[in-house]
């Protein structure tokens, strides 16, 4: 098998995690108006741009041996190489998981808005106060039907 071939075999578990990061940001950008913060998209984004980058960093690393052999690199200096690549494109995928575990936290912290106000309306004076004209509900009673008021005579 060919380098090319090995190379398209070690990318698949990649391809993947593209098709995961896009779907993780279509979803992400659907929810936004349910109060999805902007930093599980920007972690989406950074995701795909990391992954993107390892997979065409990969298909570029199959040309190492012709680095090598056509004149002028040296192993320590292709070592030099990979490890300049593999650092930033690895603090860039930490830094989307990060995001993603900080949305995630983020998004299950309660509401801050009052209760009582859309989107959230919570039990308000619970509760509620008679109506004038009625009495109070008595725990415990069944309650009677409202009194009806009688036809103008």
């Amino acid at each position: 098998m060919s380098t090319f071939t090995f190379a398209s075999i070690d990318v698949i578990p990649r391809v993947l995690q593209l098709v995961v990061g896009l779907l993780g940001l279509i979803l992400s950008i659907k929810a936004r108006s349910r109060g999805v913060s902007g930093l599980m998209v920007g972690a989406f984004v950074l995701m795909l741009v990391a992954t993107a980058a390892g997979i065409i960093w990969r298909f570029v690393s199959v040309n190492v041996p012709s680095w090598a052999s056509s004149g002028g690199l040296s192993v320590d200096e292709i070592q030099w190489i990979f490890m300049g690549v593999g650092i930033p494109l690895d603090a860039v995928a930490l830094l989307s998981w990060l995001l993603v575990a900080i949305a995630v936290a983020k998004s299950g912290n309660p509401s801050r808005q009052q209760p009582g106000f859309a989107p959230n309306p919570g039990p308000v004076n619970y509760p509620m106060t008679p109506q004038p004209g009625f009495q109070p509900p008595q725990p415990g009673y069944p309650q009677s039907n409202p009194p009806t008021q009688q036809p103008p005579s």
